[in-house]
């Protein structure tokens, strides 16, 4: 080709045997560098620059693509739910030799089968987020939380890992929860509960002896992975909107918990 130009790029929606995007809605975005279609777990990016190559085309959306990923993967708890995997590009070339036909031929990649055990079926794609942006802290929670959802990890080490992180990014030698709390704008309440129950409980998986007489209750474990979810991807907003004024997280928004007391320390005769 004389001056080949990247008219757009192809993906595929790879999701695992959990769930089925059959039943989803075209989605159909306007970005400032391409047009984003999804239809039949189908993704083509449109692009609106110059890109002569397939590699400079793939790296202008890849930050795009991570971002999407690790949304749409924390909001249903796997790795396996949404990942985009690349087929082809389609490529033109512009000043053509006169007399010769320049076609670039590409062979899509197979799509991944129907899988037997379907155990969701949304009716819309994950909607790409504009307000979030990865950093270190961001994706490392997001693996910790993913790795717990996959069984690769107790619950309690993971909540507490993730909450050192919040407190530690702070970079406060002192008072670092209410710093964080500040800092993500999120009810320090939140904060105290998560360290809270990821002390005291956890049965033979706990993270400290105290919590080795207590399992969580399934209210607890559900308290924990929403309030986890949501503090992850406040990180990634954090790291988008610096300076913004973020939208604070309540007790409220979080699934109700009630309060259990810790068991008495039995009395040495």
């Amino acid at each position: 080709m004389n001056d080949p130009h990247v008219i757009a790029l192809n993906y595929r929606i790879d999701h695992g045997d959990t769930i089925d995007y059959s039943h989803a809605e075209p989605l159909d975005r306007e970005e400032p560098g391409f047009r984003l279609t999804v239809a039949e777990a189908k993704v083509r990016f449109e692009l609106k620059e110059h890109y002569a190559t397939e590699e400079q085309a793939r790296e202008a959306v890849a930050e795009y693509i991570r971002v999407w990923e690790f949304d749409a993967t924390l909001e249903y708890g796997s790795s396996d739910t949404f990942r985009l995997v690349f087929e082809n590009p389609e490529i033109i070339d512009r000043k053509p030799t006169p007399g010769r036909m320049s076609i670039a031929a590409y062979i899509p990649a197979p799509s991944a089968s129907l899988a037997v055990s379907v155990l969701t079926r949304p009716p819309a794609y994950p909607e790409p987020r504009s307000d979030i942006a990865l950093n270190p802290d961001a994706r490392t929670m997001h693996q910790r939380y993913l790795g717990y959802r996959g069984g690769r990890e107790p619950l309690a080490s993971m909540a507490n890992f993730c909450l050192t992180v919040l407190e530690a990014s702070t970079r406060r030698p002192k008072r670092k929860r209410p710093a964080a709390a500040e800092l993500y704008n999120v009810d320090e309440r939140i904060l105290d509960k998560i360290g809270e129950l990821s002390a005291h409980r956890g049965g033979a998986a706990a993270r400290k002896a105290a919590g080795i007489r207590t399992e969580f209750s399934s209210q607890e474990r559900h308290f924990l992975d929403q309030a986890l979810k949501v503090i992850i991807r406040r990180v990634a907003q954090r790291e988008r909107m610096a300076d913004a004024e973020l939208p604070r997280i309540s007790w409220s928004d979080l699934p109700p918990i009630q309060h259990r007391t810790q068991p008495a320390p039995k009395s040495k005769k």
